[in-house]
């Protein structure tokens, strides 16, 4: 592997160590305190930061094509995490209003809690699609091959 082709892999390897530790492993570990909302709430502030970076990296374009591509694959995918953060606080939230209409308090929880799974499973399925695409790109950027989706960038 060139030394080229290793600042490339960085990228998927960032985005691939933000999916697998920050989004299993720490609500793994944060599973025992039974607050709902920091199992699901430090992740995905955790995980933000980790896609800023991905995203300041790829705004520098003085850096060589493949490294320079690959760091824009990783934050175009990572738009798609951030967007389904925004898809299950919606669910979240518009299932929590109309459960204020409940009047019984214990049916209330009890739907609360249906509610907010189900308000994680955009992010659940973008966990696992991003999984299993960001292994892809990695082993092409340890290749030093130049993603197929970004190519048309660099032909200007």
């Amino acid at each position: 592997m060139t030394e080229e082709a290793k600042i490339a892999s960085d990228a998927h390897e960032r985005l691939l160590f933000n999916l697998s530790v920050v989004h299993f492993l720490l609500p793994a570990l944060l599973f025992n305190t039974e607050i709902l909302w920091l199992i699901v709430g430090l992740p995905m502030l955790i995980s933000t930061g980790f896609v800023v970076s991905i995203m300041r990296r790829a705004g520098r374009r003085q850096q060589p094509d493949l490294i320079h591509a690959h760091w824009l694959l990783a934050w175009r995918r990572s738009r798609y995490l951030l967007l389904s953060y925004l898809v299950s606080l919606i669910v979240f939230f518009t299932g929590w209003l109309f459960l204020m209409l409940q009047p019984d308090e214990v049916m209330r929880g009890i739907q609360l809690a249906v509610v907010g799974w189900f308000s994680l499973l955009p992010i659940s399925l973008t966990i696992v699609l991003l999984l299993i695409l960001e292994t892809a790109s990695l082993a092409q950027s340890r290749q030093g091959m130049m993603p197929k989706q970004i190519t048309w960038w660099f032909k200007a």
